[in-house]
């Protein structure tokens, strides 16, 4: 007869690894189903439709001269995007210095928490940078490419890159869990999180 093994009697790595092994898993398995998803069908998600919405508007742009629209428009997503990273870094600095004076010093494994937190904020923080250093790049390009092609694969990756800035800050919240909350409180995040992520990534109706 198989008998239950009690929770307790578990060692405490394998209580700790079995739910963040578990988030993390389901975190990496619904984007490489995405991944999946739009190799299928180009219109599928949200992230792909935006991109093409970009290159369409990049082409009406080179098509009726609008520089000045293009200009002005570049300018709103430039400042927004500049305005996230910087946000996403000030609560990095505050995060950090929490996480560093409670559980950072303590143990390899809080230690490994805190990397986890810090590694995502700043990729998230990264991501938002070059998309609008990408923006910035196109609207010189603008006036003086008249090309198809150069301009529009720019704002298809400043698109992807702010794309994954706001991804990332959301995963990081997620790692701001564990090492604040603990396991579970993770994992549950994590499935919460995914849920979140099937309708945001939903395309435009």
């Amino acid at each position: 007869i198989i008998q239950t093994i009690p929770v307790q009697m578990l060692p405490k790595n394998i209580i700790q690894t079995i739910p963040v092994g578990a988030g993390i898993f389901a975190l990496v398995k619904y984007h490489t189903n995405l991944q999946k998803k739009e190799e299928a069908d180009s219109s599928s998600t949200w992230r792909s439709v935006q991109a093409k919405t970009r290159v369409q508007w990049s082409q009406f742009v080179r098509e009726t001269e609008g520089w000045l629209y293009a200009i002005q428009t570049l300018r709103n997503a430039i400042t927004a995007n500049t305005f996230l990273a910087t946000t996403v870094l000030s609560l990095l600095t505050v995060v950090s210095g929490k996480l560093w004076t409670t559980n950072v010093r303590g143990t390899p494994y809080a230690q490994l928490q805190f990397a986890a937190v810090a590694l995502t904020m700043l990729r998230s923080a990264y991501e938002f940078l070059q998309s609008a250093r990408l923006m910035t790049h196109a609207g010189f390009m603008f006036p003086v490419e008249p090309e198809e092609g150069k301009v529009d694969n720019i704002m298809r990756r400043s698109s992807l890159s702010q794309w994954l800035g706001l991804r990332w800050l959301y995963i990081g919240g997620s790692m701001l869990v564990w090492a604040g909350l603990g396991e579970f409180p993770f994992l549950i995040t994590s499935l919460l999180m995914v849920r979140f992520f099937n309708k945001i990534d939903r395309p435009p109706a």
